[in-house]
């Protein structure tokens, strides 16, 4: 068996290890499941266990074309072992693995269905069913029909007892494997994650657009005992809408009783404000600050 796991050399001494363990006949094992079940004894359940472990490892290489370590396969496959122990009936007088392959065959595939993508696949009985031969009977069909006939997503829709777009969705799931941003594109020089861009400000940008934010405020809450109603409406509406949306010249105005011009004149008014305050808050910055902090309140 250690052709199977070269490219595993960390597993290559467990398979060795479980290969030392005995091979139990059917009398051995019902004595051994029998004195765990009735007594209680421990190293009984476990040489159960150990006895069958190479089992494990053969079953895990039926499934390790899914892209998943047969390590972990193993792994699985042993907690399914553990749980068939708990719940072997020694008096049914069947062979331990004849049972405990159920148990040992489901922890595989329930983690082959959570791994194969992000995307959740379900781990029903239906959804592992689909997931494990439908490729196959697409296969079959497009090979029989013709991969051009409209009539195999129905035929597959029938045969699994779903609707044809969940057969459309699983097909394109099961074509495509999660590719992580880190794999290397082009020369190998960059990975997927370079070539995404980023639609947020960088660092320096949101604090340099929070300290004039702050400022901004500081300044607009100076003015504000000496701006009358309208004036505050137009800055709550115009200069700094809370929502970040604001308001046309003319619709304040419909708002206000008055025309368009004249908002527009008080608006004027107070960024004129605004500015004589800004002027003196800045003063002792370089000449581009005042600039841009100037320039935000035009």
């Amino acid at each position: 068996m250690a052709r199977y796991v070269s490219e595993e050399p960390g597993f290559q001494a467990f398979v060795e290890a479980v290969e030392r363990f005995p091979v139990l006949s059917r009398e051995d094992e019902l004595a051994l499941a029998t004195r765990w079940r009735r007594d209680g004894e421990r190293p009984a359940a476990d040489a159960l266990v150990q006895s069958h472990l190479r089992s494990v490892v053969k079953l895990a290489l039926k499934y390790r074309g899914y892209g998943i370590y047969l390590s972990d396969l193993v792994a699985e496959g042993n907690l399914g072992l553990l749980e068939a122990v708990e719940r072997f009936e020694p008096e049914r007088g069947l062979r331990f693995f004849t049972y405990a392959r159920h148990w040992v065959r489901a922890f595989m595939l329930a983690h082959v269905l959570k791994h194969w993508s992000i995307v959740d696949l379900g781990t029903t009985a239906l959804q592992s069913k689909m997931f494990f031969r439908l490729q196959a009977e697409h296969a079959r069909l497009m090979a029989t029909l013709g991969e051009s006939d409209e009539t195999i997503e129905g035929k597959l829709a029938d045969k699994f007892q779903t609707s044809r777009e969940q057969v459309r969705t699983s097909l394109q799931r099961l074509g495509r494997r999660d590719a992580s941003l880190d794999a290397p594109v082009l020369d190998g020089s960059i990975t997927f994650l370079d070539t995404l861009q980023d639609t947020h400000e960088d660092q320096e940008s949101q604090i340099a657009a929070a300290q004039l934010s702050s400022v901004v405020r500081a300044a607009v809450e100076e003015i504000w005992p000496t701006l009358d109603c309208r004036e505050r409406l137009i800055v709550d509406n115009r200069l700094l809408p809370a929502d970040g949306d604001s308001k046309t010249l003319a619709s304040l105005g419909r708002q206000l009783g008055i025309t368009r011009e004249r908002v527009r004149q008080l608006e004027a008014g107070v960024k004129s404000k605004l500015r004589t305050v800004l002027d003196r808050m800045l003063a002792p910055t370089a000449a581009e600050d005042v600039e841009t902090v100037r320039a935000a309140a035009a």
